[in-house]
């Protein structure tokens, strides 16, 4: 027991003086009462931190029911508007996937990323080049898409819109430059082959 010349008592441990008496003695507080406190500030902390997931999120599932008016309020309110789901999915890639061009755009305004994949590697041009939806295509381009990007399996964009049949498509992705004889891993077909294919 004891302490030796220059060192100091443990932080968890204080000093009292009892009443009356000359000596002055140590005292410990409790395990007990400590644990408490230690455990209620991580409840704390992980009830925060699961509330700022659920609100990083809102804005890509408000894109996923097409809700307008409620993306408009978070992007006010200071929303990320590339905040990910727990697949990676942002707003821009559920309003690429809807097929809509206007919530698409106003997305991009206000700073959506368009060559960000979800978990899966799929990006907003992806999405929209499966869709064959030739407005989508051309906003994600406008804002800096990479027509050429290589999406999972060596494809892309221009072979999957070629599959669509929706010409228009095509035609947006071929004007900057989207390479026709790209083929894909898996089978080695290229846009030519994915169109003829659609008949």
């Amino acid at each position: 027991g004891g302490f030796s010349s220059g060192s100091r008592p443990p932080a968890s441990t204080r000093w009292s003086r009892k009443p009356g008496i000359g000596s002055v003695v140590k005292v410990r507080p409790s395990a007990s009462v400590m644990r408490p406190a230690r455990a209620s500030n991580v409840s704390v902390l992980l009830s925060a931190m699961a509330g700022a997931a659920f609100a990083q999120a809102d804005i890509a599932d408000a894109a996923s029911k097409g809700d307008k008016a409620a993306i408009e309020r978070l992007l006010k309110s200071g929303a990320d508007v590339n905040a990910q789901q727990g697949d990676g999915a942002t707003a821009l890639h559920w309003a690429a996937y809807r097929g809509e061009a206007e919530l698409t755009e106003l997305l991009l305004k206000a700073g959506a990323k368009p060559g960000l994949a979800n978990h899966n590697g799929a990006t907003p041009l992806w999405l929209a080049a499966t869709r064959g939806d030739a407005a989508v295509i051309q906003a994600l381009l406008k804002a800096g898409a990479d027509a050429n990007e290589q999406l999972p399996l060596g494809r892309r964009p221009l072979m999957l819109a070629a599959r669509s049949g929706q010409v228009d498509a095509v035609r947006e992705l071929r004007e900057p430059g989207a390479e026709g004889n790209a083929r894909e891993s898996e089978r080695e077909t290229t846009a030519l082959w994915q169109a003829a294919d659609q008949g």
